[in-house]
């Protein structure tokens, strides 16, 4: 039997207008700087799609992606784009997966490896527990720091603070590029991304100590966000994050929200033992995976 002839090339407009119904990401080749998109070609037609680029929050990884067509599945397809795609560069590729799906298996056969597997965890906030919880996180508190929603905090003091929180709580796992580089996508955007009006901050002398930020637009009976301290070390920071929560929690539940999914890290030194504290289930679970490039890939072929 005849090999099928493949070859990768870059993507083209053409290829967006006739295939993108097919492939729903896929994007013309340096559609953005620094971003590479690819087509792979079998017998002519595409059967796959890839795109590679580097991160510029998280530079020790460069993002990558592919998608073949069902049709064109386990015959090395994949296989052959991915290390195609990784000619474009020197790092580590990342990715994320659900534990055992089909990208996950395949990632795998690669030699990718996990380096945060991340719980969605989720919250009825109508329970009657989460209403004694945050009761009983109000009735500890000590009045020196004051809960405010965003919509009364300075524009450059909240991005300043969303930035520095950002900057900890992925340090050990994902280091940034350096904090001026970042602030305008983890401070601006997270920032105008987020419902204001539901969105909550403890502010302590005057400094933002703690925030939580809900990401749904319009806010329905379902929602998601995240919370974590400014300052990870502040002897104040789990108090300040209680109590940050709590007040949350209590203006979504009088809102009408029934559920609240966590986007957290089990790394979160705050949030995540007090979310152990409360009645969370998890629903889900998504894996960060690095696949070999670069070094990495060079050191595990060593005879």
């Amino acid at each position: 039997m005849t090999s099928p002839a493949r070859r990768s090339r870059p993507a083209t407009e053409a290829d967006v207008a006739r295939d993108g119904h097919r492939f729903s990401w896929l994007k013309p080749d340096r559609w953005r700087a620094g971003l590479r998109a690819l087509v792979l070609e079998v017998d002519g037609e595409v059967a796959g799609v890839g795109r590679i680029g580097r991160n510029a929050v998280h530079p020790v990884r460069d993002m990558v992606e592919i998608e073949i067509a069902e049709a064109h599945r386990r015959r090395g397809h994949g296989t052959a784009l991915m290390r195609e795609l990784g000619r474009y560069s020197k790092n580590p590729l990342s990715d994320k997966v659900v534990p055992g799906s089909e990208r996950d298996l395949f990632l795998r056969s690669l030699g990718a490896v996990t380096y945060l597997e991340v719980p969605i965890l989720r919250l009825d906030v109508a329970a009657e527990r989460t209403a004694r919880w945050c009761a009983a996180v109000r009735e500890g508190h000590e009045g020196a720091a004051r809960v405010v929603p965003w919509a009364d905090l300075p524009r450059e003091q909240l991005i300043d603070a969303l930035t520095d929180r950002y900057l900890w709580q992925h340090a050990s796992w994902s280091p940034t590029a350096p904090r001026e580089a970042i602030r305008p996508v983890v401070g601006e955007e997270f920032a105008e991304g987020a419902v204001h009006e539901h969105s909550w901050a403890v502010v302590r002398d005057g400094r933002i100590t703690a925030l939580a930020d809900l990401y749904d637009e319009p806010v329905g009976p379902a929602c998601e966000g995240a919370l974590e301290a400014v300052d990870a070390a502040a002897q104040s920071a789990r108090a300040d994050v209680a109590l940050c929560l709590a007040a949350w929690l209590e203006d979504l539940r009088a809102t009408g929200v029934a559920t609240l999914d966590f986007d957290n890290h089990p790394t979160d030194p705050h949030t995540s033992p007090l979310l152990a504290t409360l009645d969370c289930e998890e629903v889900d679970v998504v894996r960060l995976v690095e696949i070999p490039n670069g070094i990495t890939a060079a050191l595990r072929d060593v005879p």
